[in-house]
C-alpha cells in the first residue's frame, strides 16, 4: 500500500511540475549578434558567454525566457516599441527613459587594435588627428571616444574607413588598410578564427558594463533577476567578470558559426 502511495505522490508531483512549467511566465528578451558574448550558435540556439549567464539566471527564476537575436536596429526598435520585456546590451543613457538596468553587470571594453607601438597609439581623442582608422558601421562607441569623428573625416583631418561588419573590419585591419581599428576586445574571436599567429595589440580606452535593461513597467522582473544573479554569485558560480565560471561555462557554451567571406 505504501509503495502505491509513493507512486501516486510521485505522479502528482510530476503533474504539478508539468503544470507549473506549462504556465511559466514567458519573458521576452532581445539582443543582437555579437560573438562570443551573445549570438545564435552553430546548432541554432542562443548562446555566448553573456548569453549562457543570462540563460542560467533565467533557469534559476523558473521563468521561461524567449531570447531573440535580431539585427542591431531591430532589437532597439523592439524595446522602444515595448514589444520586448528587456534587452541585453551596454549600459548607456539611451535606455534610461524606458528601462531600468539589472544590478548584475559584466564589463565590456572598447578601444584601438593597433599596428603601431602601444605608446604611439592614440590615447586621447585629438591624438587621432592625421591618422587612418577603421570603424564598424552602426557601432556607437567610437563616438563616445571621438565625438567629432565625422566632422574630422569631412574635413579630411582623419582618413576613415567604414566596414559593414566586424569580420570585414578585421580583414581590412589584417591587410593593413589602416594602422588603427576601433573595436572591443571581443574582436579577438574573429582574429582567432582567421588563424593569425599572434593577436594584435589592443589598447582599451572606454569601459561600459553589459546589463539586462527591463521595461520600467516590469520592475518585478528586474527584482527577480537581481535576486537570481545574487544567488548565483553567492553559490560561487560567477567569475571575476560576473560570468559563469570556467567549468560551468565550458559545459554550456556553444560557439557561433564562422565562415570566411
Amino acid at each position: 500500500m505504501k509503495i502505491k502511495q509513493h507512486h501516486i505522490l510521485s505522479l502528482l508531483l510530476t503533474l504539478l511540475f508539468m503544470a507549473n512549467t506549462a504556465h511559466a511566465r514567458v519573458v521576452k528578451l532581445v539582443t543582437f549578434n555579437y560573438p562570443p558574448l551573445f549570438h545564435t550558435s552553430v546548432e541554432g540556439e542562443f548562446s555566448g558567454t553573456v548569453g549562457e549567464t543570462v540563460k542560467y539566471a533565467c533557469e534559476q527564476t523558473g521563468l521561461q525566457c524567449d531570447i531573440e537575436v535580431l539585427p542591431f536596429k531591430r532589437a532597439y526598435q523592439k524595446i522602444d516599441n515595448k514589444l520586448a520585456d528587456g534587452i541585453i546590451t551596454i549600459k548607456v543613457p539611451r535606455f534610461e527613459d524606458c528601462c531600468t538596468p539589472t544590478q548584475w553587470e559584466t564589463p565590456w571594453s572598447a578601444g584601438f587594435f593597433t599596428h603601431m607601438k602601444l605608446n604611439e597609439t592614440p590615447q586621447i581623442s585629438n591624438d587621432v588627428l592625421g591618422q587612418s582608422l577603421i570603424v564598424v558601421a552602426g557601432m556607437r562607441s567610437p563616438y563616445a571616444f571621438m565625438p567629432q569623428l565625422d566632422t574630422w573625416h569631412k574635413e579630411k583631418a582623419v582618413q576613415l574607413f567604414t566596414a559593414n561588419d566586424v569580420y570585414t573590419a578585421t580583414r581590412m585591419f589584417l591587410s593593413k588598410r589602416a594602422p588603427l581599428l576601433w573595436g572591443s576586445d571581443d574582436f579577438n574571436w574573429y582574429f582567432k578564427k582567421q588563424n593569425i599567429n599572434k593577436e594584435p595589440n589592443f589598447l582599451p580606452l572606454i569601459v561600459r558594463p553589459i546589463v539586462i535593461w527591463f521595461q520600467k513597467e516590469q520592475t518585478d522582473l528586474q527584482k527577480t533577476f537581481n535576486q537570481a544573479f545574487a544567488q548565483i554569485k553567492a553559490n560561487g558560480k560567477l567569475d571575476h567578470k560576473q560570468l559563469l565560471h570556467g567549468e560551468l561555462m565550458e559545459k554550456r557554451y556553444k560557439d557561433a558559426p564562422f565562415q570566411e567571406k
